[in-house]
């Protein structure tokens, strides 16, 4: 595996890893986050339902108060009647002497045929509750006033809710009590009581639980709003109240916290994607500089090497008299000068690279005929294409005057010119085409040789940059001839761009601006 590859696997693992677990961990954690939701509405639900049977207890108490004080009363009737007006779910007052001698039993009612329908149920039941009168007779001694349920039988649709508690008079104790109706009592004294405590952030609702029909809700009835847990009346057994979210269910709390959750953790992710792209991209432009850099010294150490190596040996041959001739000796001195001319060249690209590169070099651009640029340095290079057994074609399709430092444009064609001649070792042709394109001069260079694969196409311009198969790896180079052309172009405001097939050669082709 090598540096890149490792490189991205690491920045993967640390950055993607994390997002993966804490993703797995959010959706596996929907069972718990609606445990605990339900948990807040189990605790909120118990408060509500002590502060509702609070009230109850006090309404009751304070009716059980004033009926006692009715019964001591000349005007009970009216009074209770009164009674009964301002509250409506009660339906009727009765009171039993707990000794039948002591005098008989009283009603107080609004109603005449409900009292009829009802009066002989009421007597069955009280006569049979003895045991829980008694335990009421006790608390009454011990100074506590209880009430206790009094089971009326369903006899009819409507549902009734009885209940009994002990008072005294003049004439001896008695079993009084109240019928109600339940949901009056819910919808006209408890509801109001819910409406105040929701405080339209969460929904109430009372049901009777043996219809499973909703008798109250602080909603309207078609809301989206579900109870989640629900809680027994303490003082209505059949009835219980409920909770829920408002406008929502549970499990669309949960569902829509959820997709919160996974939509940023999403957003994360991709975010962390850009990330670990980019840092691996700027690491692996970093790595493969390295990598040029190291090669770039290798290469440049091959190409000074070999030079030096011939001028050290012919220049130790002549300077020991062992040349037999003047015609070798003469034949060595070519030798010296093209070595040392050579090596020059080599060193004048990596001064101009670097000079470049640090932008201290200063180009001075001015009006030139490209064609007759071209011309005078193929007039020169004539000899050294010849020598190298290549032939040579130059068409102008068009006069182009443009704007170009002289020497960076020199540069810049011998540059393209020895490429040529470096890749082309079988078929020695090259091609040179000029004219305008727009607002820009051209010159196309096309030679016959190995070409350029599309991955290195993208790289060919890179600093220090080689191609490390096939056969453009054999040709020996620097690989700084591209980068300082493009430089150089790009410092006159040209450009440079290639075209290129594998084994059929390459067309590089550079535009500058047209002189105006």
């Amino acid at each position: 595996m090598n540096a890149t590859r490792r490189i991205a696997l690491i920045l993967t693992a640390v950055f993607l890893i994390p997002v993966l677990f804490f993703s797995a961990y959010e959706i596996s954690s929907l069972s718990r986050d609606e445990k605990m939701i339900e948990s807040i509405y189990q605790k909120q639900l118990e408060a509500i339902l002590f502060s509702i049977n609070q009230y109850s207890d006090d309404l009751i108490g304070n009716w059980v108060a004033r009926t006692e004080n009715l019964l001591m009363s000349e005007n009970r009737q009216a009074g209770g009647r009164e009674l009964m007006m301002v509250n409506t779910p009660l339906k009727l007052i009765f009171s039993y002497p707990l000794q039948s001698e002591s005098g008989r039993s009283k009603f107080i009612y609004l109603d005449t045929a409900f009292f009829l329908s009802r009066e002989p149920e009421i007597a069955a039941c009280v006569a049979a509750q003895q045991v829980e009168i008694a335990q009421l007779v006790k608390y009454k001694k011990s100074g506590f006033q209880k009430t206790a349920v009094l089971p009326l039988s369903d006899s009819s649709r409507t549902v009734y809710l009885g209940l009994m508690f002990v008072t005294e008079d003049e004439t001896g104790q008695s079993i009084t009590g109240f019928i109600l109706d339940p949901e009056a009592f819910v919808e006209d004294l408890i509801g109001p009581r819910l409406q105040q405590i929701s405080e339209n952030q969460f929904l109430l609702s009372v049901t009777r639980k043996s219809d499973q029909r909703q008798i109250y809700s602080t909603q309207l009835r078609d809301s989206t709003s579900s109870v989640i847990l629900q809680k027994d009346l303490w003082l209505i057994p059949d009835y219980s109240i409920g909770i829920g979210p408002l406008g929502t269910s549970l499990s669309k709390i949960v569902r829509e916290r959820t997709t919160t959750n996974l939509i940023l953790l999403l957003g994360m992710a991709v975010v962390l994607l850009v990330a670990v792209f980019l840092a691996f991209r700027s690491v692996r432009q970093e790595v493969q500089l390295a990598q040029n850099k190291a090669e770039f010294v290798s290469n440049v150490s091959h190409e000074i090497r070999t030079p030096l190596a011939l001028i050290s040996m012919f220049a130790e041959t002549l300077e020991m008299g062992r040349v037999p001739t003047e015609e070798k000796k003469k034949e060595y001195y070519s030798i010296l000068h093209k070595e040392t001319q050579r090596l020059t060249a080599i060193v004048n690209k990596i001064l101009n690279f670097s000079q470049t590169e640090a932008g201290k070099k200063t180009l001075h651009p001015e009006r030139l005929n490209l064609t007759k640029e071209v011309h005078e340095i193929l007039y020169t290079y004539d000899f050294h294409l010849k020598n190298k057994g290549f032939t040579y074609e130059f068409q102008a399709r068009e006069e182009a005057w443009v704007m170009a430092d002289r020497a960076a444009l020199t540069e810049v064609i011998i540059n393209l010119i020895d490429n040529a001649i470096k890749y082309s070792p079988e078929n020695r042709r090259i091609e040179l085409t000029a004219g305008t394109d727009g607002a820009k001069g051209y010159l196309a260079v096309r030679d016959f040789g190995v070409g350029i694969s599309r991955a290195d196409q993208k790289h060919i311009f890179d600093k220090f940059y080689r191609v490390s198969t096939g056969n453009l790896a054999k040709a020996s180079g620097t690989g700084l001839g591209l980068s300082l052309v493009k430089q150089l172009l790009e410092q006159q405001n040209g450009q440079i761009s290639v075209y290129s097939d594998v084994g059929k050669g390459s067309t590089f082709t550079i535009y500058l601006p047209l002189a105006t």
